[in-house]
């Protein structure tokens, strides 16, 4: 019971700490501020259109680089400004105004083509256009209104560069705490293969997911660590420590994934033995060790607590020796496995002493070098947007079909109250209807999809929260208590977990309203309102998905398996020239291993979003699985392959050596042929140095061994994606 509470205590830590909840807290200050002054000298309304500005601007305010997200802030404020006095100043009659919406709904959606950012300020630009229609006080002069708005803009603004200011490595450590806290959770999916009671390829599918988390997570990380850092930041010694556990959980990631075995033998040979059950609570307690860290990395504090796995490691060990004379076998393979469960707790213990501030913090300011070749570099320009300029781009079919939706939501507003007059009382606030359509629909199916049912619940629950809560609690100030805690959880959760933001945005609204108005009906009211809004707005969207210009995610699969196998014989020929003799740069390799790692993820991601298209769409479904877990495979082998190099002296590039590497390239190439038009070129390696054959004893024969692995994942690898290709064609 204890220590389920601490498990609790632990979790509940990690979320008031974590990025989500600080951005939200940040948020909902930012808007509290301006209402409560304003309400104050009582005008309400100026400031709650003020917060309103706050709410828009926060929309591109993602994680990421400092110098992107101001940037981004000012953009942001001009075209809220210009938007909201465009929509206040022009004469619109019906007909123009849906032209109008239509319109921006097209060009917000094409600001996609320059990255989620400028997608986010495409987003701000069509909520300051809905709110700036609908919103508008009888009393107020328009241009007071629009200036009301930017100047709420304007604060969100000033007031994150000040926090951002007093608190420059907050995000930092939010983001790295994050990702410790993930490769913790890698720990514990990894503990499952030792679990008998555990299907072996569900759990390699688990591997494969969170390590798509993991690789965002740590895409985070890179970004707000070192693409705008400097010497002088590195000279900090806060930054110092950052660089450090980051730079150490990097190590502990790769070694955690270059650890690959036979886990079906492993199962059917040790399964009944006591070892194969200690396994898993070694890795266990290394994942709880990790996961205590993440407070400590968010704070940048000593740990309240020493380490708690010390001498379960030797226990473990004694239990394999014995295991080895009771057999009178061999048991390397588990000493294999335990010498890098020793490996994973050393790294913990590393950061646990860093933060405890009892190891002297290692320069790392070689991870400034060639930073600029790992970042991609963001330009706005005419050319780039023009490429897409075409129905073959699925960002313009996908800002058409938005452009479509908006002008038919904008027709069923105006038109409903003709034929069904008690409609009137229900499109008083139809800027919910454009809202539902902006964050459902998705240049995806998938997602769309997902969004829809999220939307959908948490509009439903959410209202029933809002209601329960108005007619349930009559202590005003609890009320109004509670309504600041749904407005905080709603902007935590509305960017990680929109099904929760929703729920919590809904209850939110329905409270704030009936202070407003004063009455308990109008409560009741405003949820048909938004119930009906949503689902207006889901039903077209589901429509148009399957109506106009189509879009699906199973077109596109041919790219991401290409870009997969290209970046397999890019990791593949930095690695087999280390071998070869070739002097191969530090930052090439971090370069190949991260397009390995990325280009995985996002075919992992690709997968997981067919599973949710109609099924006639996915003919390749198993298949597709299949070749991201050889894939996986051969990514560990490869990284075992470099780490066997790195620690090993003199090595003789054998004959054999380079028939096997070439016949892996070989294999490679032609699988790419598969699925594109051109030819990979790879620079041929050195002729072997050595013509004796490989000896029995030594370290060339474990190279040649590892080499013979990865030449049959690649055979299986090749015969997958022939069959991959087979029934794409077949579906066409």
């Amino acid at each position: 019971m204890r220590d389920h509470l601490e498990i609790v205590w632990q979790k509940a830590r990690f979320f008031i700490n974590s990025q989500p909840f600080h951005e939200g807290l940040k948020i909902t200050v930012a808007v509290l501020i301006p209402v409560v002054i304003f309400a104050c000298f009582g005008h309400l309304h100026n400031g709650v259109t003020l917060g309103i500005g706050s709410i828009i601007a926060s929309t591109p305010d993602l994680v990421g680089p400092y110098r992107e997200r101001r940037q981004s802030l000012f953009i942001n404020v001009a075209v809220i400004f210009a938007m909201s006095m465009l929509t206040r100043i022009l004469p619109f009659s019906d007909v123009f105004l849906g032209l109008f919406i239509a319109f921006f709904s097209f060009a917000a959606c094409m600001l996609s083509v320059f990255g989620i950012r400028a997608m986010g300020i495409g987003a701000s630009c069509l909520l300051a256009l809905f709110f700036s229609l609908t919103l508008t006080h009888e009393s107020s002069h328009p241009i007071t209104e629009a200036l009301l708005m930017t100047g709420g803009a304007v604060w969100y603004m000033i007031f994150v560069l000040a926090v951002r200011y007093m608190r420059p490595y907050r995000v930092s450590q939010q983001v790295l705490a994050e990702c410790a806290y993930k490769i913790g959770t890698l720990l514990r999916i990894k503990a499952c293969f030792f679990d008998v009671h555990t299907a072996i390829a569900k759990t390699h599918k688990r591997v494969i997911q969170i390590n798509v988390i993991l690789n965002q997570r740590q895409e985070n990380v890179r970004e707000v660590l070192f693409s705008a850092a400097t010497e002088k930041q590195f000279a900090s010694y806060q930054y110092k420590q950052l660089t450090f556990i980051f730079a150490t959980l990097m190590e502990l990631f790769e070694r955690i994934n270059a650890s690959h075995h036979d886990y079906y033998q492993i199962r059917e040979k040790y399964g009944h033995t006591k070892v194969y059950q200690v396994i898993p609570e070694l890795l266990i307690s290394c994942a709880q060790e990790l996961e205590r860290l993440t407070t400590p990395i968010s704070l940048l504090k000593p740990p309240k607590k020493a380490i708690q796995f010390t001498g379960q490691w030797d226990k473990a060990y004694a239990e394999v020796i014995a295991l080895e004379s009771q057999e009178q076998g061999t048991t390397i393979v588990l000493k294999k496995i335990l010498v890098n469960i020793r490996y994973v707790m050393q790294k913990i213990r590393e950061v646990h002493r860093i933060l405890s501030k009892s190891e002297e913090v290692h320069d790392h300011s070689e991870l400034l070098a060639h930073k600029e070749r790992f970042f991609k570099q963001r330009t706005f320009s005419w050319p780039a947007l023009q490429a897409h300029l075409n129905l073959k781009s699925p960002i313009f079919r996908h800002s058409l079909r938005v452009a479509i939706v908006m002008l038919v939501a904008f027709v069923i507003t105006k038109t409903l109250p003709v034929f069904f007059p008690e409609y009137i009382a229900l499109t008083k606030h139809s800027f919910w209807i454009y809202i539902t359509i902006i964050v459902i629909l998705r240049p995806g199916f998938s997602l769309s999809k997902q969004r829809s049912i999220d939307r959908l619940k948490g509009s439903f629950l959410g209202g029933m929260l809002g209601l329960s809560s108005i007619f349930l609690i009559t202590n005003i100030y609890v009320l109004l208590g509670l309504m600041l805690v749904y407005m905080l959880l709603t902007f935590t959760f509305l960017r990680s977990k929109y099904v929760y933001g929703s729920f919590f945005l809904t209850a939110f609204f329905l409270i704030a309203y009936y202070f407003f108005t004063g009455v308990d009906d109008f409560g009741v009211l405003l949820l048909k309102e938004r119930l009906l809004d949503t689902v207006i707005g889901c039903v077209l969207s589901f429509l148009s998905f399957h109506f106009i210009f189509p879009t699906w995610e199973s077109d596109s699969v041919k790219t991401y398996l290409k870009n997969v196998i290209q970046a397999n014989v890019h990791f593949l020929s930095v690695s087999f020239r280390k071998l070869s003799g070739d002097k191969v740069d530090i930052a090439d390799y971090k370069l190949a291993r991260k397009e390995i790692y990325l280009s995985l993820a996002e075919l992992n991601a690709l997968n997981e979003r067919i599973l949710n298209e109609p099924i006639f769409q996915r003919p390749f479904t198993k298949e597709l699985n299949d070749f991201s877990i050889f894939t996986h495979q051969l990514i560990s082998y490869a990284m075992a392959f470099t780490n066997m190099l790195d620690h090993s002296s003199g090595l003789a590039f054998h004959e054999e050596h380079e028939r096997l590497m070439n016949k892996i390239l070989s294999k490679l190439k032609k699988t790419y042929t598969l699925f594109a038009t051109d030819s990979l070129e790879i620079l041929a390696l050195k002729t072997a140095v050595s013509k004796a054959h490989i000896s029995d004893q030594s370290d060339e024969l474990l190279i040649r061994e590892q080499l013979e692995l990865m030449d049959g994942l690649v055979d299986k690898l090749y015969h997958n994606s022939l069959d991959i290709s087979l029934l794409a064609k077949r579906s066409l």
